[in-house]
């Protein structure tokens, strides 16, 4: 496997890690939303989870990100990306 195809795989693997994190999150979310005891209890707990949700969809954006420019990149840029993805 060569280091860009090595690469990728990382990136993709950890991007479909994030994403089912976050349909976790938002089962747990609306798990406890349901729970809540009154209008306050669901404020603060849909502000904890949207703020862990936003931060693991940023990552998958990220890696997203790098992945396209894995995909375009040539094999002298390639050591440089290994060092951003890792």
């Amino acid at each position: 496997m060569s280091l860009k195809d090595s690469l990728m795989t990382k990136l993709e693997t950890q991007t479909e890690y994030w994403s089912k994190q976050i349909d976790s999150l938002r089962a747990q979310s609306e798990e406890k939303m349901a729970k809540a005891k009154d209008e306050q209890a669901e404020a603060e707990i849909q502000e904890d989870f949207a703020k862990r949700i936003q931060e693991l969809e940023d990552n998958v954006e990220s890696a997203r990100q790098k992945m396209g420019e894995l995909r375009e990149a040539g094999e002298d840029r390639l050591s440089d990306l290994k060092k951003r993805v890792e």
